[in-house]
C-alpha cells in the first residue's frame, strides 16, 4: 500500500503517509487500510481531472467522510469508502445506503448553478467531478464529524482498537521479516 501511495501521489505521498499514521484514531483505520483507500481515491481523483495540489486534501476528506458515514449509518468505514468510490465511478446505488441520492439530472443542474454547463471534453469531465463532489458534500453535511462524536461509544472504541491491533501486527511482521527471510 505504501508503494501505491508513492506512485499515485508522487512528491506529496509523505502527507498521505502522515495521515495514515494517525488514521487509527482519526478514522478507525489501520495505516495499511488508510493507504490502500488513499491510493484508490487518489488514482480516481487524478483520472477525473482533480488538480495535483488538491489530491491529498480531497483524498483525506473523502476517507474521513467514509468514517463519518459509517459512524452515523452503521457498518464499516471500508464499506462506506467503497460506496464513495463507487459514486466517483458513476455507480450511485451503493451510496444510497448512507442517505445520498445523486442522479445525473442533479449533476447537470449543479453544473449549471456553478456556471460549469456548456463545457466539452476534459473540462466537462472535471465539471462533472466538481458537481458530484459538491452534491455529495451537501447531502452528507449532517454526518460530518460523526466519527469523532461517536468516538467514546463502544463501536468507536472498538474501531480504534481494531486499527491499533492491525498496526501492531504489521509492525511485528516488519520486525520479524529479516529473521524469516534469513531462515
Amino acid at each position: 500500500s505504501a508503494g501505491a501511495v508513492d506512485a499515485v501521489f508522487g512528491s506529496a505521498a509523505g502527507s498521505i503517509h502522515k495521515y495514515a499514521k494517525s488514521a487509527a484514531d482519526d478514522a478507525g483505520l489501520s495505516t495499511s487500510a488508510y493507504e490502500n483507500m488513499a491510493a484508490v481515491f487518489g488514482a480516481q481523483l487524478k483520472n477525473m481531472g482533480v488538480a495535483t495540489e488538491d489530491l491529498v486534501p480531497q483524498t483525506d476528506e473523502l476517507i474521513g467522510m467514509g468514517a463519518d458515514l459509517a459512524a452515523q449509518f452503521g457498518g464499516s468505514t471500508s464499506d462506506a469508502v467503497g460506496a464513495l468510490s463507487s459514486l466517483l465511478r458513476g455507480e450511485r446505488d451503493p451510496i444510497e445506503r448512507y442517505g445520498v441520492s445523486i442522479k445525473q439530472a442533479d449533476i447537470e443542474a449543479k453544473k449549471a448553478a456553478m456556471g460549469l454547463d456548456n463545457l466539452t471534453g476534459e473540462a466537462d469531465k472535471q465539471a462533472d467531478t466538481q458537481a458530484t463532489l459538491a452534491l455529495l458534500y451537501d447531502q452528507t453535511a449532517t454526518a460530518t464529524g460523526a466519527f469523532a462524536r461517536e468516538s467514546e461509544t463502544a463501536a468507536g472504541q472498538q474501531a480504534r482498537a481494531n486499527a491499533a491491533f492491525e498496526n501492531t501486527k504489521a509492525a511485528l511482521g516488519r520486525a520479524l521479516l529479516p529473521i524469516v527471510a534469513k531462515a
